[in-house]
Protein backbone atom coordinates (compact mmCIF):
# COMPACT_ATOMS: atom_id res chain seq x y z
CA UNK A 1 0.00 0.00 0.00
CA UNK A 2 1.43 3.34 -1.03
CA UNK A 3 0.68 6.35 1.12
CA UNK A 4 1.12 9.85 -0.21
CA UNK A 5 1.13 12.66 2.32
CA UNK A 6 -0.57 15.77 1.00
CA UNK A 7 -1.29 17.78 4.14
CA UNK A 8 -3.07 21.04 3.40
CA UNK A 9 -2.93 24.05 5.68
CA UNK A 10 -5.81 25.15 7.88
CA UNK A 11 -6.16 28.22 5.68
CA UNK A 12 -8.14 26.13 3.22
CA UNK A 13 -10.95 26.08 5.84
CA UNK A 14 -14.34 25.59 4.17
CA UNK A 15 -13.44 27.19 0.83
CA UNK A 16 -12.08 24.34 -1.32
CA UNK A 17 -11.37 24.90 -4.98
CA UNK A 18 -13.07 22.48 -7.36
CA UNK A 19 -9.79 20.63 -7.99
CA UNK A 20 -9.26 20.17 -4.26
CA UNK A 21 -12.86 19.13 -3.76
CA UNK A 22 -12.56 16.54 -6.54
CA UNK A 23 -9.62 14.89 -4.83
CA UNK A 24 -11.42 14.43 -1.50
CA UNK A 25 -14.92 13.65 -2.78
CA UNK A 26 -16.14 10.13 -3.45
CA UNK A 27 -15.02 7.95 -0.56
CA UNK A 28 -14.79 11.02 1.68
CA UNK A 29 -18.58 11.05 1.48
CA UNK A 30 -18.51 7.84 3.52
CA UNK A 31 -16.54 9.66 6.22
CA UNK A 32 -18.97 12.57 6.47
CA UNK A 33 -22.00 10.25 6.26
CA UNK A 34 -20.78 8.23 9.25
CA UNK A 35 -19.89 11.37 11.17
CA UNK A 36 -23.34 12.86 10.52
CA UNK A 37 -24.88 9.63 11.84
CA UNK A 38 -22.89 9.67 15.04
CA UNK A 39 -23.54 13.35 15.73
CA UNK A 40 -27.26 12.83 15.15
CA UNK A 41 -27.19 10.20 17.88
CA UNK A 42 -25.81 12.83 20.24
CA UNK A 43 -28.02 15.71 19.06
CA UNK A 44 -31.28 14.32 17.64
CA UNK A 45 -34.16 16.47 16.46
CA UNK A 46 -32.71 19.89 17.21
CA UNK A 47 -31.76 22.97 15.24
CA UNK A 48 -28.02 23.25 14.97
CA UNK A 49 -25.09 24.07 12.73
CA UNK A 50 -21.82 22.15 13.03
CA UNK A 51 -18.57 23.11 11.39
CA UNK A 52 -15.33 21.22 11.69
CA UNK A 53 -11.88 20.67 10.27
CA UNK A 54 -9.55 17.72 10.50
CA UNK A 55 -7.28 15.27 8.69
CA UNK A 56 -8.82 12.54 6.55
CA UNK A 57 -7.23 9.64 4.71
CA UNK A 58 -8.79 8.41 1.47
CA UNK A 59 -7.66 6.64 -1.70
CA UNK A 60 -6.52 9.01 -4.46
CA UNK A 61 -9.52 7.72 -6.43
CA UNK A 62 -12.05 4.96 -5.88
CA UNK A 63 -10.11 1.78 -6.59
CA UNK A 64 -6.65 3.22 -5.95
CA UNK A 65 -4.00 1.76 -3.67
CA UNK A 66 -2.43 5.21 -3.42
CA UNK A 67 -3.62 7.10 -0.32
CA UNK A 68 -3.67 10.78 0.53
CA UNK A 69 -3.94 12.55 3.86
CA UNK A 70 -5.57 15.95 3.68
CA UNK A 71 -7.12 18.58 5.89
CA UNK A 72 -10.83 18.62 5.05
CA UNK A 73 -13.86 20.63 6.15
CA UNK A 74 -17.04 19.33 7.72
CA UNK A 75 -20.26 21.31 7.43
CA UNK A 76 -23.52 20.02 8.87
CA UNK A 77 -26.87 21.72 9.36
CA UNK A 78 -30.08 20.42 10.94
CA UNK A 79 -33.41 22.21 11.16
CA UNK A 80 -35.52 20.19 13.55
CA UNK A 81 -36.84 17.11 11.74
CA UNK A 82 -37.16 18.80 8.35
CA UNK A 83 -33.86 19.70 6.64
CA UNK A 84 -30.52 17.90 6.82
CA UNK A 85 -27.38 19.24 5.12
CA UNK A 86 -24.07 17.35 5.20
CA UNK A 87 -21.29 18.99 3.16
CA UNK A 88 -22.49 18.51 -0.45
CA UNK A 89 -25.78 16.71 0.25
CA UNK A 90 -29.24 18.06 1.18
CA UNK A 91 -32.17 15.94 2.39
CA UNK A 92 -35.71 17.13 3.15
CA UNK A 93 -37.93 14.99 5.35
CA UNK A 94 -41.44 15.15 3.89
CA UNK A 95 -42.36 12.27 6.17
CA UNK A 96 -41.27 12.65 9.81
CA UNK A 97 -42.35 13.15 13.39
CA UNK A 98 -43.14 16.87 12.93
CA UNK A 99 -43.52 17.19 9.17
CA UNK A 100 -46.16 17.33 6.44
CA UNK A 101 -46.90 13.62 6.81
CA UNK A 102 -46.37 12.69 10.45
CA UNK A 103 -44.77 9.34 11.15
CA UNK A 104 -42.85 8.37 14.25
CA UNK A 105 -40.32 5.87 12.91
CA UNK A 106 -40.33 6.51 9.16
CA UNK A 107 -38.67 9.37 7.26
CA UNK A 108 -38.68 9.97 3.52
CA UNK A 109 -38.30 12.78 1.02
CA UNK A 110 -36.19 14.25 -1.78
CA UNK A 111 -32.43 14.64 -1.74
CA UNK A 112 -29.86 16.54 -3.77
CA UNK A 113 -26.17 15.62 -3.89
CA UNK A 114 -23.26 17.33 -5.65
CA UNK A 115 -20.58 14.90 -6.82
CA UNK A 116 -17.36 16.48 -8.08
CA UNK A 117 -16.46 13.46 -10.19
CA UNK A 118 -12.85 12.53 -10.80
CA UNK A 119 -9.87 14.35 -12.30
CA UNK A 120 -7.17 12.38 -14.07
CA UNK A 121 -4.57 14.51 -12.28
CA UNK A 122 -5.71 12.97 -8.97
CA UNK A 123 -3.26 10.12 -9.58
CA UNK A 124 -0.61 9.13 -12.15
CA UNK A 125 -2.58 5.90 -12.54
CA UNK A 126 -5.42 7.87 -14.15
CA UNK A 127 -3.38 9.60 -16.85
CA UNK A 128 -4.92 9.03 -20.23
CA UNK A 129 -8.34 8.15 -18.83
CA UNK A 130 -9.76 11.67 -18.90
CA UNK A 131 -11.95 13.37 -16.32
CA UNK A 132 -15.37 12.41 -14.97
CA UNK A 133 -17.38 15.62 -14.81
CA UNK A 134 -19.27 17.14 -11.90
CA UNK A 135 -22.68 15.57 -11.31
CA UNK A 136 -25.80 16.83 -9.57
CA UNK A 137 -27.70 13.82 -8.29
CA UNK A 138 -31.42 14.22 -7.68
CA UNK A 139 -33.14 11.47 -5.78
CA UNK A 140 -35.34 10.22 -2.98
CA UNK A 141 -34.66 8.45 0.28
CA UNK A 142 -36.58 6.49 2.87
CA UNK A 143 -35.51 5.26 6.28
CA UNK A 144 -37.09 3.32 9.11
CA UNK A 145 -35.84 3.40 12.70
CA UNK A 146 -36.54 0.76 15.33
CA UNK A 147 -34.75 1.21 18.66
CA UNK A 148 -31.01 1.59 18.00
CA UNK A 149 -31.33 0.31 14.39
CA UNK A 150 -31.93 2.31 11.22
CA UNK A 151 -32.50 0.93 7.69
CA UNK A 152 -32.22 3.38 4.80
CA UNK A 153 -32.52 3.31 1.01
CA UNK A 154 -31.46 6.09 -1.37
CA UNK A 155 -32.00 6.36 -5.14
CA UNK A 156 -29.96 9.06 -6.90
CA UNK A 157 -29.80 10.04 -10.61
CA UNK A 158 -27.38 12.48 -12.21
CA UNK A 159 -29.14 15.39 -13.93
CA UNK A 160 -25.99 17.27 -15.04
CA UNK A 161 -24.47 14.60 -17.33
CA UNK A 162 -21.33 14.26 -15.24
CA UNK A 163 -21.45 10.48 -14.91
CA UNK A 164 -25.02 10.37 -16.33
CA UNK A 165 -25.82 7.37 -14.17
CA UNK A 166 -27.91 6.22 -11.25
CA UNK A 167 -27.04 4.71 -7.89
CA UNK A 168 -29.13 2.86 -5.35
CA UNK A 169 -27.58 2.83 -1.87
CA UNK A 170 -28.86 0.69 0.96
CA UNK A 171 -27.48 0.81 4.47
CA UNK A 172 -28.13 -0.48 7.95
CA UNK A 173 -26.95 1.64 10.88
CA UNK A 174 -26.88 0.93 14.58
CA UNK A 175 -26.16 3.02 17.67
CA UNK A 176 -23.68 0.75 19.44
CA UNK A 177 -23.10 2.83 22.55
CA UNK A 178 -24.28 6.13 23.97
CA UNK A 179 -23.53 7.98 27.17
CA UNK A 180 -23.64 11.63 28.19
CA UNK A 181 -20.34 12.37 26.42
CA UNK A 182 -19.68 9.45 24.08
CA UNK A 183 -21.55 7.91 21.15
CA UNK A 184 -20.44 5.08 18.85
CA UNK A 185 -22.23 3.98 15.68
CA UNK A 186 -21.73 1.31 13.03
CA UNK A 187 -22.95 1.23 9.44
CA UNK A 188 -23.10 -1.54 6.83
CA UNK A 189 -23.90 -0.39 3.28
CA UNK A 190 -23.90 -1.51 -0.33
CA UNK A 191 -24.29 0.33 -3.63
CA UNK A 192 -25.85 -0.73 -6.93
CA UNK A 193 -25.07 1.38 -10.00
CA UNK A 194 -26.27 1.36 -13.58
CA UNK A 195 -24.09 0.93 -16.65
CA UNK A 196 -23.60 4.67 -17.26
CA UNK A 197 -22.19 5.22 -13.78
CA UNK A 198 -19.94 2.13 -13.95
CA UNK A 199 -18.69 3.01 -17.43
CA UNK A 200 -17.85 6.58 -16.36
CA UNK A 201 -15.70 5.54 -13.39
CA UNK A 202 -14.48 2.05 -14.29
CA UNK A 203 -14.85 1.64 -18.06
CA UNK A 204 -11.95 2.13 -20.49
CA UNK A 205 -12.67 3.10 -24.10
CA UNK A 206 -10.40 2.15 -26.99
CA UNK A 207 -9.01 5.71 -27.10
CA UNK A 208 -8.39 5.69 -23.32
CA UNK A 209 -6.70 2.29 -23.60
CA UNK A 210 -4.34 3.67 -26.23
CA UNK A 211 -3.56 6.77 -24.12
CA UNK A 212 -3.17 4.95 -20.79
CA UNK A 213 -1.66 1.63 -21.79
CA UNK A 214 -4.45 -0.29 -20.09
CA UNK A 215 -6.74 -2.84 -21.72
CA UNK A 216 -10.09 -1.60 -23.03
CA UNK A 217 -12.89 -2.57 -20.65
CA UNK A 218 -16.68 -2.25 -20.71
CA UNK A 219 -18.22 -1.87 -17.25
CA UNK A 220 -21.85 -2.89 -16.82
CA UNK A 221 -24.47 -2.39 -14.13
CA UNK A 222 -24.39 -4.29 -10.86
CA UNK A 223 -23.38 -4.15 -7.21
CA UNK A 224 -20.42 -1.79 -6.94
CA UNK A 225 -19.32 -2.23 -3.34
CA UNK A 226 -20.02 -3.30 0.21
CA UNK A 227 -18.77 -1.12 3.08
CA UNK A 228 -18.45 -1.23 6.86
CA UNK A 229 -17.80 1.93 8.86
CA UNK A 230 -17.68 2.99 12.49
CA UNK A 231 -17.99 6.48 13.95
CA UNK A 232 -17.42 7.93 17.40
CA UNK A 233 -18.26 11.26 19.04
CA UNK A 234 -16.70 12.62 22.23
CA UNK A 235 -18.32 15.76 23.66
CA UNK A 236 -15.52 17.92 25.04
CA UNK A 237 -18.00 20.64 26.06
CA UNK A 238 -21.48 21.86 25.16
CA UNK A 239 -20.10 23.35 21.95
CA UNK A 240 -16.97 21.35 21.08
CA UNK A 241 -16.61 17.70 20.15
CA UNK A 242 -14.09 15.32 18.64
CA UNK A 243 -15.67 13.17 15.93
CA UNK A 244 -13.91 10.27 14.21
CA UNK A 245 -14.56 7.69 11.52
CA UNK A 246 -12.90 4.52 10.20
CA UNK A 247 -14.24 2.38 7.37
CA UNK A 248 -13.38 -0.26 4.80
CA UNK A 249 -15.02 -0.96 1.45
CA UNK A 250 -14.73 -3.87 -0.96
CA UNK A 251 -15.32 -3.19 -4.64
CA UNK A 252 -17.42 -5.81 -6.43
CA UNK A 253 -18.32 -6.90 -9.95
CA UNK A 254 -17.05 -4.82 -12.85
CA UNK A 255 -15.73 -2.18 -10.45
CA UNK A 256 -13.38 -4.81 -9.04
CA UNK A 257 -12.56 -6.32 -12.45
CA UNK A 258 -11.73 -3.03 -14.17
CA UNK A 259 -8.01 -2.65 -15.01
CA UNK A 260 -8.20 0.71 -13.23
CA UNK A 261 -8.58 -1.34 -10.06
CA UNK A 262 -7.23 -4.84 -10.79
CA UNK A 263 -4.03 -3.63 -12.52
CA UNK A 264 -3.47 -0.13 -11.15
CA UNK A 265 -5.06 -0.26 -7.71
CA UNK A 266 -6.85 -2.40 -5.14
CA UNK A 267 -10.44 -3.55 -4.62
CA UNK A 268 -10.07 -3.03 -0.85
CA UNK A 269 -10.47 0.62 0.15
CA UNK A 270 -9.88 2.28 3.51
CA UNK A 271 -11.09 5.68 4.73
CA UNK A 272 -10.78 7.52 8.01
CA UNK A 273 -10.87 10.92 9.59
CA UNK A 274 -11.00 12.85 12.82
CA UNK A 275 -12.55 16.29 13.21
CA UNK A 276 -12.72 19.02 15.80
CA UNK A 277 -16.36 20.10 15.52
CA UNK A 278 -18.06 23.23 16.85
CA UNK A 279 -21.85 23.25 17.30
CA UNK A 280 -23.83 26.51 17.26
Amino acid sequence: MRVRLALATAAMSLSLSQAQAQSIDGLLSNVTETISDVTDVMLPGVTNIRIGLGPVITPAYEGSDDYKIKAAPLLSFRYKDLVQVDNNQIRVNVFGSKNLFRTENFKAGPLLKLDFGRDETDSPDLLGLGDVGTSLELGVFGQYTAGPMRARLRVQKDILSGHSGMRIIGDLGVAIYRSEKVAVTGNLSSTWTDGSYMESFFGITAAQALASGLTAFTATSGLKDISLAFGANYAVSDSWALVGNAGVSKLLGDAKNSPIVSVQGSSTQFVGGIFAVYTF
